[in-house]
């Protein structure tokens, strides 16, 4: 009975054996879950942030002839605000716009001895950031911003901008996904990419909490001088929030001196918390339905404030500060203007003698303060007009064609240049000089930038007399 039952029970096994492994694999694979790592576009619900920053390493500006001089740099930064999603205005990075109401923006920043401390203005506490490749688009939708106040909050590792490395698909623990190129870019803030990767990986999930850690890289350009970027860190997840809860970032960047900005070496820590908020502040669902999809034109420029001088003035987002010198000799603000990295103009502008009110310093010796001013450089007057105003402002400018000598190694190439002079003087005889100068080639990228920043030329009460005043630039 036994033996019969034996031979038949051998087949019988052999299939009962592999039905049970089928059985035990089907059981291993559906324990392999699969998670959707995604906050909802639609999810309107206003999030608390907070964020600190940390940057350590050197600065590194040019002593000249090819030497370089090396800077400690240390800032640390905080910020804390409320933010709440806003609908999409486009694809990939367009795809991600929030409005912020700010409670805390301040860094304060050490090189070498010198101590800076930047903090937002009330005013200026509601923000709308409106994704791009370069990094957010940031403005506000009443006031203008200075520079000083975008670069305060334009940092490394948006809050909104780490949405972008979660996956668009499910994934399971120890899985990885390759992040879009639009979103590492997004996320670093480099303006041109020339290579850019980045992976992401969902190690683990414990009490409904993922943990997504990424690793990548940049290479390109940041104001026209080359960088590389390297980032790493992770991020928490709350499964039942559909919530990233917190961010951890390192953001290492080594860049050459350029144009605008010095070399760097630096390494950036940024670390954020988010949750959901009790409260929705000033970011109320009226406020969100007045921003419109695109950011309003008139909404972008820079405002630069020259407090000392009692002046201020506007200029587009492409007008960098290079210098601003209102104490020692010379006197001036040098602001640089640049496109997709290249060099257009260069403005310098100062307060000169004032005259008595309702005088203006005659055309004739203000142009023979050009000729001075330029030396062996100067070609030829080619245009002298006066601007109208809608006010009782005057404006001569005088338009100068000639050479530059640019340094070519041991000797010197000349270089046609145009020089743009403005003499710009309010009825009380306060006068201020602006020179644009600009390569002929260049003068259709500058699209009459130089006027427009003239003509918003803003006379106010100067906190002091200047102990002395120039003529031209």
């Amino acid at each position: 009975m036994c033996a019969a039952i034996a031979r038949p029970c051998g087949r019988t096994g052999m299939r009962l054996l592999a039905s049970l492994v089928t059985m035990s694999l089907t059981s291993v694979c559906s324990a392999a879950e699969a998670y959707s790592l995604e906050e909802p576009v639609t999810d309107v619900r206003v999030r608390n942030v907070s964020m600190q920053v940390t940057i350590g390493g050197k600065v590194v500006t040019s002593a000249g002839g090819g030497k370089t001089v090396s800077h400690d740099l240390n800032t640390t930064a905080a910020y804390r605000f409320r933010e709440k999603r806003l609908s999409g205005a486009g694809r990939d990075a367009e795809a991600y716009r929030c409005l912020r109401e700010y409670d805390q923006a301040s860094a304060r920043t050490k090189i070498s001895d010198q101590v800076s401390t930047l903090t937002l203005p009330a005013r200026l506490r509601v923000i709308v950031a409106h994704g791009k490749r370069s990094g957010m688009l940031r403005y506000n939708p009443t006031s203008l911003l200075s520079r000083d106040d975008l670069d305060l909050i334009d940092v490394p590792g948006d809050p909104l901008a780490i949405l972008a490395l979660l996956p668009t698909r499910q994934v399971e623990v120890d899985e990885e996904w390759d992040v879009p190129d639009w979103a590492v870019q997004m996320l670093s803030t480099v303006e041109a990419t020339s290579k850019t990767e980045m992976t992401a990986k969902l190690v683990s999930v414990s009490d409904n909490v993922a943990r997504i850690e990424f690793n990548g890289a940049v290479e390109g350009a940041r104001l026209g001088a080359i960088t590389n970027v390297k980032l790493s860190g992770h991020l928490l997840f709350d499964l039942k929030q559909e919530l990233v809860t917190s961010l951890d970032l390192t953001h290492i960047e080594t860049g050459a001196i350029g144009t605008i900005t010095p070399g760097i070496d630096s390494e950036v820590r940024v670390v954020i918390a988010r949750s959901v908020a009790g409260s929705e502040g000033a970011l109320t669902e009226e406020l969100a339905e007045s921003i419109p999809l695109d950011p309003p034109a008139d909404r972008l420029p820079l405002e630069f404030d020259a407090e000392p001088w009692g002046l201020s003035l506007i200029h587009g987002r492409g007008w960098h500060v290079f210098l601003a010198n209102f104490e020692s000799d010379p006197q001036v603000v040098i602001l640089r203007l640049l496109d997709q990295g290249t060099l257009v103009c260069q403005c310098n502008f100062s307060p000169v003698p004032q005259v008595a009110a309702g005088q203006t310093t005659p055309v004739e010796e203000y142009e023979e303060s050009i000729r001075r001013s330029l030396g062996s450089q100067f070609g030829a007057i080619v245009a002298r007009d006066r601007i109208p105003t809608q006010d009782d402002r005057t404006i001569f400018r005088v338009t100068v064609d000639g050479k530059y000598a640019l340094p070519n190694g041991e000797e010197s190439k000349d270089v046609p240049m145009t020089w743009l002079y403005y003499l710009c003087a309010d009825p009380t005889g306060r006068q201020v000089s602006f020179v644009f100068a600009v390569e002929p080639e260049m003068r259709e990228l500058l699209a009459g930038q130089d006027r427009q920043m003239v003509e918003s030329l803003q006379f106010k009460n100067p906190i002091r007399q200047q102990a002395s005043q120039r003529g031209a630039n």
